[in-house]
């Protein structure tokens, strides 16, 4: 997740003893496809970083491999011209004007590249834009091997690579003191063997760094040796076991097994704070005015813990850093990484505002979806941030259950389904395109509305139908059958097809009507009730076919007391349809929930009877919160006005009328 500096600066105001090798985790948990083994040295002075770095490759595959692609993501800032930079819509507010003045840019270069046979490959690379062909951008570096990667075979390169950090760049780089590396390394892509999510033979999938999208990374384990100025305090990614100091330096060695990246931080201003659960060591790196948080992070990193493990199975690592950057480090802030993810705070944030808790539980929630269940966050990333946004207003539900925002005084309440749910309706254009689209097509913005406020609207849409009991088995037996791997939402579509049957016979076979809507589709969802009828049902009176004698009423004209024709007119506005509940109230206190397929236009709901309808309500146990408008939802008959009431209202409503009329000629 990231939040734009601007937008997150104003939410806000609204709103170490060395571990020792048995911290490693010792079971496999993944396929280990790509470990990386890294000694950076860090200069404080030039803001550059100097790093070894030994990359271990198991082919996945029965191909033979002739070339690997690296993300080089460092170089999205080497000039104005990238495809990140062109895209961005942000680049003279994240791009420090005097380096601009001065020439300085950022960038990521490869020194010397060796095989496990000891062949130079140094001259065997060159940049490559796949996705648009732009020769500005060198966000991917091609290597040309001079021996194939043979099938389920491991090769090994060994690079040296230099780079230069940017300044305040989007989710990386440094300000003042303060560094937060992010896809900072060469950083190989994912080779996709024929059958895995969408391959339908082997390939890389190594797409240029775009300005919408975030990353997929394969699964390994990382080795990293860190040196820096031993006034700075470090977090990481993994486990630290050991650290070294010699003269004004200090090493830190980091672990981390079964990861899909490593990131760190330094600054010599944070304090580190720590805390337990269960098996795992919290800690919090935070600057010391906002110390005074502590309890609001470890709390709502507990509570997360504690619904997860619950809900899908137990947090896998045994350790986990929450990292509250200064206000300088806005620009790193919200975002997630393995066992490691930022969160802003400030301290004049009242009781009632839950940023500091919001934060907290959507980035801990990537843990599960981004960094165990390994989406393509470029291609699809519904999957990890509409996963994360259900889940964290689920969480928030269950232990803030005042919601995001409250005020007593006045009653007011915001939760976080609000708070997504208008996200996604304020859009500009809610139609702007699909769930299913990559995110770099979305030229035109909307984005961000679309993979966060419509995903979780249309996950808790299908929680609605089908209930929160099989809408929990679909999630656990997705997080079972995909932790620790990358499926694609094809993957997720057929555990929603085979256990929905289980529990309902009324969707038929499957859910494709509803899910194909949702995920490939640009409609809107609307349904509205339209009216509200009721007739006397006159029974026969008088003299028929020349009969002798006339047919007498059944009872005393005078009486007040008749059958009527009750009936509501339900409409279908927009194009997305969802099976619909309809609740029914007649004035002899009698209520009927109907339920309708809502694929009709129009529909009604007809009875006979002593009894009228009084009002109606689409949708009464809000299962649909994909519906744009709840307001046309519902309709209530309005009691008639008797006797003198009812004509003054009608003098007053005519007073007004005519003072309007002659002001208006004034």
């Amino acid at each position: 997740m990231k939040i734009y500096k601007p937008l997150l600066v104003i939410f806000l105001l609204f709103g170490i003893a060395t571990s020792g090798q048995e911290s490693k985790i010792k079971d496999t948990l993944s396929s280990r496809t790509s470990s990386y083994d890294i000694k950076l040295r860090l200069n404080v002075e030039t803001k550059q970083i100097y790093a070894e770095q030994k990359l271990t490759f198991i082919n996945p595959s029965a191909d033979t491999i002739w070339d690997m692609p690296f993300h080089m993501y460092y170089n999205a800032f080497k000039n104005n011209k990238t495809t990140f930079q062109e895209e961005s819509t942000s680049f003279l507010i994240n791009k420090n004007k005097e380096d601009v003045n001065q020439g300085i840019w950022s960038w990521i270069k490869v020194i010397e590249i060796i095989d496990a046979k000891g062949n130079n490959l140094s001259d065997s690379i060159n940049y490559i834009a796949l996705d648009d062909q732009n020769i500005n951008d060198h966000t991917v570096l091609n290597l040309r091997l001079k021996s194939p990667i043979l099938p389920y075979q491991s090769y090994v390169l060994n690079m040296k690579w230099e780079s230069k950090i940017p300044r305040a760049a989007i989710r990386t780089g440094y300000n003042k003191k303060y560094y937060f590396m992010a896809q900072w390394f060469p950083k190989l892509g994912v080779y996709e063997p024929a059958g895995s999510r969408f391959a339908t033979k082997g390939a890389w999938n190594c797409h240029q760094y775009h300005a919408n999208t975030e990353y997929f990374g394969e699964f390994g384990n990382y080795n990293v040796e860190i040196t820096l100025p031993k006034e700075y305090v470090v977090g990481a990614t993994g486990n630290r076991i050991k650290k070294q100091e010699q003269n004004n330096l200090q090493t830190l060695t980091y672990v981390a097994n079964d990861v899909v990246d490593f990131a760190w931080t330094a600054n010599p201003e944070f304090i580190e704070l720590k805390d337990q659960w269960k098996h795992v060591e919290i800690k919090l790196l935070v600057m010391p005015e906002h110390e005074c948080n502590q309890d609001r992070f470890f709390k709502a990193a507990k509570n997360t813990l504690d619904f997860f493990q619950d809900y899908l199975g137990p947090y896998p690592f045994n350790t986990l850093t929450i990292v509250s950057p200064p206000y300088y480090g806005l620009f790193s802030s919200a975002m997630e990484y393995p066992t490691l993810f930022t969160a802003p705070t400030l301290c004049i944030l009242p009781e009632n505002l839950r940023t500091t808790e919001t934060i907290t539980i959507h980035e801990l929630t990537h843990q599960y979806f981004m960094q165990i269940i390994a989406t393509n966050e470029q291609e699809e990333a519904w999957m990890d941030e509409g996963f994360t946004s259900f889940f964290e207003a689920k969480i928030m539900d269950i232990y803030y259950p005042k919601g995001v925002l409250y005020w007593d005084l006045i009653k007011l309440k915001i939760g976080a389904n609000e708070l997504r749910r208008g996200r996604f309706f304020n859009a500009k254009n809610i139609k702007i395109g699909p769930l299913s689209d990559f995110g770099w097509h979305f030229v035109h913005g909307g984005h961000r509305e679309i993979v966060y406020g419509k995903a979780s609207l249309i996950l808790r849409t299908l929680e609605g139908l089908v209930g929160e009991k099989c809408m929990r088995e679909i999630m656990r037996i997705y997080y079972q059958r995909w932790q620790f791997k990358h499926p694609c939402r094809n993957d997720f579509i057929d555990i929603v097809n085979e256990t929905v049957p289980k529990y309902h016979d009324r969707f038929g076979t499957d859910m494709n009507a509803f899910l194909n809507q949702a995920i490939f589709g640009t409609d809107e969802c609307d349904y509205a009730v339209a009216s509200v009828e009721t007739k006397k049902i006159e029974e026969r009176l008088g003299i028929f076919n020349d009969q002798e004698h006339a047919i007498l009423p059944n009872r005393n004209i005078n009486d007040d007391f008749f059958e009527y024709e009750t009936k509501t007119i339900i409409h279908r506005l927009g194009e997305f349809i969802v099976p619909q509940e309809v609740k029914i109230t007649f004035d002899n206190g009698n209520i009927i929930l109907e339920n309708w397929d809502g694929k009709s236009r129009s529909h009604d709901f007809t009875y006979r009877g002593l009894g009228q309808i009084i009002s109606v309500e689409i949708d009464p146990n809000r299962k649909i919160p994909i519906d744009k408008n709840l307001i046309n939802n519902s309709y209530t008959v309005e009691p008639k006005s008797k006797g003198l009431y009812r004509y003054l209202i009608s003098f007053i409503t005519w007073l007004q009328t005519a003072m309007l009329s002659i002001s208006s000629l004034v």
